[in-house]
């Protein structure tokens, strides 16, 4: 089987390549346009953006364990990110960096729960698309997946 897993996947390397390609305008941009107008999931393509530095691809199952796993904390982060908009005009600044810090804590765990998930499959070298691309079609933010893939190494 032509199968093979890159150096295992921790949470600290995934966060620290999502800090550094997030610290990227274009990128940050392209993140932000894709989790507001697309609803887009903004940790699922930074992992993603991670399988296409490393050259790697995922079977459609394997798209929806990933999507599993971060079932249970993806609702509860559209709604403090939603709840958080609504309330910044109203919140002293140090309530609302609070507030940052704890939606940064649920990303956090969205990574966490995406790095466990990602380590138990078996991925297999990339042959079409890149990973950006194939989930930015997905949801249907196509013009998007020239950013991320721009901006590859």
């Amino acid at each position: 089987m032509n199968q093979y897993r890159p150096l295992p996947l921790t949470f600290e390397r995934l966060w620290q390549f999502s800090l550094q390609h997030y610290g990227v305008r274009e990128i940050k941009e392209a993140c932000l346009v894709l989790q507001n107008r697309y609803k887009g999931k903004v940790n699922l393509v930074l992992l993603l953006k991670w399988l296409d530095e490393h050259e790697l691809s995922l079977t459609e199952e394997q798209w929806l364990q990933l999507d599993n796993a971060i079932e249970r904390t993806e609702p509860l982060l559209q709604q403090f990110r939603d709840y958080r908009r609504k309330v910044k005009p109203h919140l002293p600044d140090t309530l609302y960096r609070e507030s940052l810090q704890f939606e940064l804590q649920l990303e956090r765990q969205q990574q966490a729960d995406l790095v466990h998930c990602i380590n138990l499959l078996d991925l297999s070298p990339r042959t079409g698309q890149p990973m950006t691309h194939v989930y930015c079609q997905k949801i249907g933010a196509q013009r998007l997946s020239q950013i991320f893939y721009s901006a590859e190494k």
